[in-house]
């Protein structure tokens, strides 16, 4: 039993958070509570306890899931952005350069703006993806 706040891995063990005097087979991993053999749910991901945290634990390993799939696949998209912007900003660039016979500073400054975030982002995007690798 940890008493006295001490931590489970010095060698004691944990009980069950309702029945004191059973040996905990785990945790919760909702609310990190130990869990005897009656109080805990197998989900196949993880214990949740029985009845009262089986929806959230699913919902948690939904999302894990998700993240995992997210981050996966992740590189695929991460030029989209940059490319959007610096195609939108030729499209401002050719508008301000080329719509009359003078120069439209609006367009063109807005151009700029997007070419450059456009840049940024490329390399903070291949930054990212490549600490991931």
């Amino acid at each position: 039993m940890v008493d006295n706040g001490r931590a489970a891995n010095q060698g004691e063990m944990m009980n069950c958070f309702t029945h004191q005097d059973r040996a905990a087979v785990g945790s919760c991993k909702a609310c990190f509570k130990g869990l005897c053999v009656a109080c805990a749910a197998d989900l196949g991901h993880g214990l949740a306890c029985k009845g009262l945290h089986e929806v959230r634990v699913g919902d948690i390993e939904n999302i894990v899931s998700r993240h995992v799939l997210a981050l996966k696949h992740g590189h695929k998209s991460s030029l989209i952005a940059p490319a959007l912007y610096f195609f939108m900003g030729a499209l401002f660039l050719t508008i301000g350069l080329f719509r009359s016979y003078s120069i439209e500073w609006f367009p063109v400054s807005m151009g700029g703006g997007f070419m450059v975030f456009g840049v940024i982002t490329f390399f903070n995007n291949r930054a990212f993806w490549r600490k991931r690798a």
